[in-house]
């Protein structure tokens, strides 16, 4: 006789309903069978398997009105938006969104802005990515997530850990104290752990073009899975951090929660990157949101000299979309909470 993987699970833990704990250590090992595999084969089977133990044994008490306090407060907060960092000459191009052939033709090998790309999208509307209430009722009780730990993954004091979803989310809404880690919700794929947020999105259509290798980075490969796309989630509070680095796909980078301070260069600019050494190539070493030019100059010469006349910045608000072609360098600095997603491809 056939039975279901939440039929073993249940039959393991003898039915003892009031043992939360021994719940949760199951659903946990679950997440952990997700997200280090992917869940490619399984993914169904486990999502299912979840569900049935929460609404069974661990439903959520007392579910909330969805609050938009966060996305209102980041839009109004938009609009004192700092200026041009100083280790960037020029801002990135805002332009109006292409229709994909255009995209295809014109647009493709340089980054740019569109404004407002994803204004419609339910996470900025009835399924706000800004509420805790939303997000914590999308996973559910016993879920756990993979979190950095530390601002700056080139540190010896940055690490990572599996930690509770609503653990995570009750310390990332709240300010933190200075003495406390920061927590990064980052490049994960929090959208294929927690399905129900992808009805909250639009995968952009730019995604499909199928493009090719350029000149810039000819060693241009598409994502190896089956949809040639990887879609992740980061998710975290004010001042987290990517230091400049680059990535070989093609990406749309949209800003659904909170603003993010972004800046870029172009592939040509790698040798004078001052790239971190044999475990980080594609990290450089560089704080680019340096407010101190002069020290940044002497520390970094040929950076300096090299780099800042060619590199970019922007600072993307709720709705924008940010596209950015393989090989550019760039960097990330959350100004508020903030939770974005990325599609490589």
């Amino acid at each position: 006789m056939y039975m279901s993987l939440l039929d073993i699970v249940l039959h393991a833990m003898g039915e003892r309903s009031g043992d939360e704990v021994l719940f949760k250590n199951a659903i946990a090992r679950l997440d952990r069978a997700i997200i280090l595999t992917g869940g490619d084969r399984y993914a169904d089977f486990l999502q299912d398997t979840i569900e049935g133990v929460q609404n069974r044994y661990l439903p959520l008490d007392n579910v909330q009105a969805f609050s938009t306090v966060a996305i209102s407060q980041a839009t109004e907060s938009s609009l004192s938006s700092p200026a041009t960092l100083p280790l960037a000459s020029n801002p990135i191009p805002s332009i109006p969104a292409p229709s994909l052939s255009s995209f295809q033709r014109k647009h493709s090998r340089h980054p740019f802005v569109i404004k407002a790309y994803a204004s419609d999208w339910p996470a900025l509307t009835n399924h706000p990515w800004g509420s805790p209430e939303y997000l914590r009722q999308v996973g559910g009780r016993g879920r756990v997530v993979p979190v950095e730990i530390g601002s700056d993954y080139r540190t010896s004091e940055w690490t990572q850990e599996l930690m509770d979803w609503e653990e995570f989310l009750d310390k990332i809404f709240k300010p933190a104290e200075s003495s406390q880690p920061k927590l990064y919700l980052a490049q994960h794929s929090l959208l294929r752990q927690f399905p129900s947020l992808q009805r909250d999105m639009e995968i952009p259509p730019y995604v499909y073009s199928a493009l090719d290798s350029s000149d810039d980075w000819v060693t241009y490969r598409p994502p190896m899975n089956d949809e040639r796309l990887v879609i992740n989630a980061w998710l975290g509070p004010q001042n987290t951090m990517s230091p400049a680095h680059f990535d070989p796909y093609f990406n749309c980078f949209v800003q659904v929660v909170g603003r993010k301070t972004v800046w870029i260069a172009p592939p040509s600019v790698a040798d004078f990157m001052y790239a971190s050494g044999e475990n980080v190539k594609n990290t450089s070493q560089v704080d680019v949101f340096a407010e101190d030019t002069a020290s940044a100059t002497r520390e970094w010469p040929e950076f300096a000299r090299r780099v800042v006349p060619q590199a970019m910045s922007v600072v993307l608000e709720p709705e924008d979309m940010l596209f950015l072609p393989p090989g550019w360098w760039h960097a990330m600095r959350s100004e508020e909470l903030s939770f974005s997603v990325s599609f490589w491809f």
